[in-house]
């Protein structure tokens, strides 16, 4: 279920940085940024989303859990950037991204096997 959600959050996101290049009205606010931030925004996007997708995917499965906390962190910055624009979808959006990334990284690290410490 967390792999659904996972490529659900993760193919959004670049379907949002797709739409917002082709159109940035369509996610930004009048007299922002526009094409600088949009730009901004897929730079970020588009590699970290594919890199998501491949390890959720992919056999070897050993940076799941950095990339779910990159991925985790990244929409927590889209949080606080959309509540300071004023951009509801992107701080929604990236509420529940954020969410999804980094329980799963929880849960994936609950059931990581753990180092024994030398005594």
């Amino acid at each position: 279920m967390l792999r659904i959600l996972n490529t659900v959050a993760a193919v959004g996101s670049m379907a949002s940085a797709v739409a917002i290049l082709v159109d940035p009205a369509l996610l930004l606010p009048a007299g922002s940024a526009g094409p600088a931030s949009a730009a901004l925004y897929a730079a970020r996007a588009l590699p970290l989303g594919a890199a998501l997708l491949y390890a959720l995917f992919g056999r070897a499965r050993t940076g799941l859990l950095p990339l779910l906390l990159l991925a985790g962190l990244a929409q927590m910055g889209d949080v606080v950037i959309g509540l300071s624009q004023h951009i509801t979808g992107m701080a929604v959006g990236g509420a529940v991204c954020a969410a999804v990334h980094l329980i799963s990284a929880w849960t994936l690290y609950g059931k990581a096997p753990r180092v024994a410490k030398a005594v």
